[in-house]
């Protein structure tokens, strides 16, 4: 049974994107137009007056093709726990941080940022790529671009030989340096399965080549209930 493309764009951009496909799922990919996936990890975070590794976990939710969110917990040795949400509707970003109300993010650069850093994990679990409101165009050899149509946000995915993913690629806004960088999604050549999912081992998330964040894979639920209010920071997650 042959991957079912809908996405906009030009064929060699569709093939690869259709090889991809296969080379992660097979012939029958699942149809993901909602997820929620779980990571454990570390990430880099500041702790007193250096940077270090610390334990963190994190939720990813998505309800294609516009809305978002990213919870993640932070467990530095011997200090409070940090607890932070990213979170787009379709229309605002959102941000949580410790026990505080949401605030709204007005400034462009900074939604667009976590827009399109969210995009860049969209785009590593591939099948959301195929769907109508994607267009894709070749940027390389081994490199494809697929634009957000509803967003605007587009993220630049290369393979390996074998067709797996090798990295998913951003330009956008770094919160912590104030700068335009690279934002990076690296993916581990092995895959697994989680639950009903396939996915690779492991995801590590560069700014530039510099690592920030390692995560593994560690629970998937595909097409559940994710009422609007969970992206808005309405509602809490069951």
């Amino acid at each position: 049974m042959p991957v079912l493309l809908l996405a906009q764009g030009d064929a060699a951009a569709k093939d690869m994107l259709r090889r991809a496909i296969e080379a992660r799922y097979g012939p029958r990919p699942p149809a993901l137009d909602r997820l929620q996936i779980d990571f454990k990890g570390r990430s880099r975070f500041k702790v007193g007056p250096v940077m270090a590794w610390v334990p963190v976990d994190v939720v990813a939710y998505f309800s294609f093709p516009t809305a978002m969110r990213w919870d993640f917990i932070a467990k530095p040795l011997k200090l409070p726990v940090q607890r932070g949400i990213e979170a787009y509707d379709g229309t605002t970003y959102r941000s949580l941080r410790g026990g505080k109300a949401p605030n709204t993010i007005d400034d462009p650069a900074a939604a667009s940022a976590i827009r399109q850093r969210l995009w860049a994990v969209a785009s590593v679990m591939l099948t959301p790529l195929s769907d109508l409101f994607v267009r894709l165009e070749q940027v390389a050899d081994n490199g494809l671009r697929a634009t957000n149509t509803q967003l605007g946000d587009f993220a630049d995915i290369y393979l390996r030989p074998d067709d797996t993913i090798d990295h998913v690629r951003v330009h956008c806004l770094n919160p912590d340096s104030g700068r335009t960088q690279d934002f990076i999604v690296r993916t581990s050549p092995e895959q697994k399965p989680v639950d009903d999912l396939l996915v690779p081992e492991k995801l590590t998330m560069l700014w530039d080549e510099e690592p920030t964040i390692e995560l593994t894979p560690v629970q998937a639920r595909i097409n559940p209930e994710l009422p609007p209010a969970l992206f808005s920071l309405e509602e809490a997650p069951v």
